[in-house]
Protein backbone atom coordinates (compact mmCIF):
# COMPACT_ATOMS: atom_id res chain seq x y z
CA UNK A 1 0.00 0.00 0.00
CA UNK A 2 1.11 3.58 -0.67
CA UNK A 3 -0.03 6.62 1.32
CA UNK A 4 0.58 10.26 0.40
CA UNK A 5 1.78 11.97 3.59
CA UNK A 6 2.17 15.45 2.09
CA UNK A 7 2.34 16.92 -1.39
CA UNK A 8 4.63 14.53 -3.25
CA UNK A 9 5.78 12.62 -0.14
CA UNK A 10 4.74 8.97 0.02
CA UNK A 11 4.95 6.16 2.54
CA UNK A 12 5.93 3.05 0.55
CA UNK A 13 4.86 0.00 2.53
CA UNK A 14 7.12 -3.01 1.93
CA UNK A 15 5.58 -6.20 3.38
CA UNK A 16 7.66 -9.09 4.69
CA UNK A 17 6.14 -12.47 5.48
CA UNK A 18 7.66 -14.11 8.56
CA UNK A 19 6.83 -17.08 10.75
CA UNK A 20 5.25 -14.63 13.18
CA UNK A 21 3.10 -12.95 10.55
CA UNK A 22 3.48 -10.01 8.21
CA UNK A 23 5.90 -7.22 9.06
CA UNK A 24 5.85 -3.97 7.12
CA UNK A 25 8.79 -1.70 6.43
CA UNK A 26 8.19 1.94 5.54
CA UNK A 27 10.43 3.32 2.82
CA UNK A 28 9.56 6.70 1.32
CA UNK A 29 9.45 8.48 -2.02
CA UNK A 30 9.68 12.25 -2.41
CA UNK A 31 8.87 13.93 -5.71
CA UNK A 32 11.02 16.80 -6.99
CA UNK A 33 11.22 18.78 -10.23
CA UNK A 34 14.18 16.60 -11.17
CA UNK A 35 12.91 13.12 -10.35
CA UNK A 36 12.05 11.06 -7.32
CA UNK A 37 14.10 10.76 -4.13
CA UNK A 38 13.82 7.17 -2.87
CA UNK A 39 14.53 6.84 0.85
CA UNK A 40 15.73 3.29 1.65
CA UNK A 41 15.19 0.19 -0.48
CA UNK A 42 14.20 -2.74 1.73
CA UNK A 43 15.64 -6.24 1.89
CA UNK A 44 17.08 -8.00 -1.20
CA UNK A 45 13.80 -9.84 -1.77
CA UNK A 46 11.74 -6.64 -1.67
CA UNK A 47 12.89 -5.05 -4.94
CA UNK A 48 9.61 -5.95 -6.66
CA UNK A 49 7.68 -4.37 -3.79
CA UNK A 50 9.60 -1.14 -4.33
CA UNK A 51 8.86 -1.28 -8.07
CA UNK A 52 5.16 -1.87 -7.39
CA UNK A 53 4.98 0.98 -4.87
CA UNK A 54 6.60 3.40 -7.30
CA UNK A 55 4.20 2.29 -10.02
CA UNK A 56 1.29 3.02 -7.68
CA UNK A 57 2.32 6.70 -7.61
CA UNK A 58 2.89 6.85 -11.36
CA UNK A 59 6.66 6.33 -11.43
CA UNK A 60 9.16 3.68 -12.35
CA UNK A 61 12.79 3.24 -11.40
CA UNK A 62 13.95 5.36 -14.32
CA UNK A 63 12.27 8.32 -12.58
CA UNK A 64 14.37 7.88 -9.43
CA UNK A 65 17.14 10.49 -9.45
CA UNK A 66 18.43 10.08 -5.89
CA UNK A 67 18.54 7.15 -3.47
CA UNK A 68 19.13 8.11 0.17
CA UNK A 69 20.09 5.36 2.60
CA UNK A 70 19.19 6.35 6.15
CA UNK A 71 21.77 3.81 7.28
CA UNK A 72 23.68 0.64 6.47
CA UNK A 73 21.35 -2.10 7.78
CA UNK A 74 20.29 -4.78 5.32
CA UNK A 75 16.58 -4.02 5.57
CA UNK A 76 17.35 -0.52 4.31
CA UNK A 77 20.01 -1.22 1.64
CA UNK A 78 19.45 -4.86 0.68
CA UNK A 79 17.52 -4.35 -2.58
CA UNK A 80 19.64 -1.42 -3.73
CA UNK A 81 21.94 -3.30 -6.11
CA UNK A 82 18.96 -4.82 -7.92
CA UNK A 83 17.11 -1.51 -8.17
CA UNK A 84 20.12 0.59 -9.16
CA UNK A 85 20.60 -1.62 -12.21
CA UNK A 86 17.51 0.11 -13.63
CA UNK A 87 18.29 3.74 -12.79
CA UNK A 88 21.11 6.27 -12.98
CA UNK A 89 20.20 7.59 -9.53
CA UNK A 90 22.82 9.26 -7.37
CA UNK A 91 23.30 7.33 -4.13
CA UNK A 92 23.72 9.17 -0.81
CA UNK A 93 24.33 8.19 2.82
CA UNK A 94 25.94 9.37 6.02
CA UNK A 95 29.73 9.14 5.94
CA UNK A 96 29.95 6.85 8.95
CA UNK A 97 27.99 4.15 7.12
CA UNK A 98 29.44 4.46 3.62
CA UNK A 99 32.26 1.89 4.07
CA UNK A 100 29.70 -0.76 5.09
CA UNK A 101 27.35 0.07 2.23
CA UNK A 102 30.05 0.04 -0.47
CA UNK A 103 31.70 -3.16 0.77
CA UNK A 104 34.96 -1.86 2.23
CA UNK A 105 33.73 -2.88 5.70
CA UNK A 106 31.26 -5.47 6.89
CA UNK A 107 27.97 -4.12 8.27
CA UNK A 108 28.04 -3.83 12.04
CA UNK A 109 24.95 -6.03 12.24
CA UNK A 110 23.71 -9.01 10.25
CA UNK A 111 25.54 -12.06 11.61
CA UNK A 112 28.12 -12.26 8.82
CA UNK A 113 25.63 -12.28 5.95
CA UNK A 114 25.55 -9.14 3.88
CA UNK A 115 23.64 -7.62 0.99
CA UNK A 116 25.34 -6.88 -2.34
CA UNK A 117 27.43 -3.74 -1.83
CA UNK A 118 26.68 -0.58 -3.79
CA UNK A 119 28.76 2.53 -4.36
CA UNK A 120 27.76 5.72 -2.57
CA UNK A 121 28.36 8.87 -4.59
CA UNK A 122 27.62 11.52 -1.96
CA UNK A 123 28.29 11.56 1.78
CA UNK A 124 25.54 13.58 3.44
CA UNK A 125 26.07 15.83 6.46
CA UNK A 126 23.86 17.77 8.84
CA UNK A 127 21.93 20.60 7.25
CA UNK A 128 22.10 19.53 3.59
CA UNK A 129 18.79 20.37 1.90
CA UNK A 130 16.86 19.04 -1.10
CA UNK A 131 14.24 21.12 -2.90
CA UNK A 132 11.10 19.02 -3.34
CA UNK A 133 7.39 19.41 -4.13
CA UNK A 134 6.78 19.38 -0.36
CA UNK A 135 9.32 22.15 0.24
CA UNK A 136 12.86 21.74 1.55
CA UNK A 137 13.95 18.41 3.01
CA UNK A 138 16.78 18.74 5.52
CA UNK A 139 19.31 16.08 6.55
CA UNK A 140 19.62 15.49 10.30
CA UNK A 141 22.53 13.41 11.56
CA UNK A 142 21.20 10.84 14.06
CA UNK A 143 24.02 8.37 14.81
CA UNK A 144 23.84 5.62 17.40
CA UNK A 145 21.69 2.96 15.77
CA UNK A 146 24.58 2.93 13.28
CA UNK A 147 27.54 5.32 13.08
CA UNK A 148 26.19 7.23 10.07
CA UNK A 149 22.44 7.09 10.62
CA UNK A 150 20.45 9.95 9.06
CA UNK A 151 16.91 11.25 9.41
CA UNK A 152 15.10 13.68 7.10
CA UNK A 153 13.04 16.67 8.22
CA UNK A 154 10.28 18.08 5.99
CA UNK A 155 9.38 21.30 7.85
CA UNK A 156 6.68 22.62 5.50
CA UNK A 157 4.82 19.33 5.93
CA UNK A 158 5.45 19.11 9.71
CA UNK A 159 6.93 15.69 9.00
CA UNK A 160 10.00 13.72 10.08
CA UNK A 161 11.31 10.65 8.27
CA UNK A 162 13.09 9.02 11.19
CA UNK A 163 14.55 5.85 9.70
CA UNK A 164 15.36 3.72 12.77
CA UNK A 165 16.23 6.63 15.05
CA UNK A 166 12.68 6.35 16.39
CA UNK A 167 10.20 3.46 16.40
CA UNK A 168 6.43 3.58 16.00
CA UNK A 169 4.93 1.69 18.94
CA UNK A 170 1.43 0.92 20.15
CA UNK A 171 1.48 3.94 22.44
CA UNK A 172 3.17 6.38 20.10
CA UNK A 173 6.81 7.15 19.41
CA UNK A 174 9.44 5.02 21.08
CA UNK A 175 13.21 5.31 21.21
CA UNK A 176 15.52 3.16 19.07
CA UNK A 177 15.40 -0.62 19.41
CA UNK A 178 17.92 -1.38 22.15
CA UNK A 179 18.55 -4.92 20.89
CA UNK A 180 19.91 -3.71 17.54
CA UNK A 181 21.42 -0.37 18.57
CA UNK A 182 25.13 -0.82 19.36
CA UNK A 183 25.67 2.70 20.76
CA UNK A 184 22.52 3.32 22.75
CA UNK A 185 23.86 6.38 24.58
CA UNK A 186 24.67 8.11 21.33
CA UNK A 187 21.34 7.02 19.85
CA UNK A 188 19.49 8.79 22.66
CA UNK A 189 21.61 11.88 22.14
CA UNK A 190 20.26 11.76 18.60
CA UNK A 191 16.70 11.43 19.94
CA UNK A 192 17.31 14.59 21.97
CA UNK A 193 18.60 16.26 18.82
CA UNK A 194 15.44 15.30 16.92
CA UNK A 195 13.39 16.89 19.71
CA UNK A 196 14.87 20.25 18.68
CA UNK A 197 12.96 20.12 15.37
CA UNK A 198 9.29 20.93 14.79
CA UNK A 199 7.01 18.23 13.32
CA UNK A 200 3.54 16.86 13.95
CA UNK A 201 4.07 13.43 12.41
CA UNK A 202 6.89 10.90 12.24
CA UNK A 203 7.29 8.17 9.64
CA UNK A 204 9.22 5.37 11.34
CA UNK A 205 10.69 2.64 9.17
CA UNK A 206 9.41 0.21 11.79
CA UNK A 207 5.95 1.17 12.94
CA UNK A 208 4.87 3.54 10.19
CA UNK A 209 3.29 6.98 10.62
CA UNK A 210 2.92 8.15 14.22
CA UNK A 211 1.30 11.29 15.62
CA UNK A 212 4.14 13.17 17.30
CA UNK A 213 1.77 15.16 19.50
CA UNK A 214 1.15 12.05 21.59
CA UNK A 215 4.78 11.74 22.70
CA UNK A 216 7.28 14.12 24.26
CA UNK A 217 10.30 13.02 22.23
CA UNK A 218 12.65 14.97 24.48
CA UNK A 219 11.48 12.90 27.46
CA UNK A 220 12.10 9.45 25.94
CA UNK A 221 14.39 7.42 28.21
CA UNK A 222 16.93 4.76 27.24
Amino acid sequence: MVTELATGVYDLELPLETDDGTRVFHAAAIETDHGVVLVDTGLPNQADDVRDALAAIGHDLADVSIVVFTHQDGDHVGAAADLLAETDAVTMAGGGDVPAIDGRDEPIKGGGERYPPVDVAVELVEGVRFDTRAGPVEVVETPGHTPGHLSLHVPDADLLLAGDALIGGENGIEGPNERVTPDLERAYESVSHLAEYAYDRVLCYHGGLVDASETDVAALDP
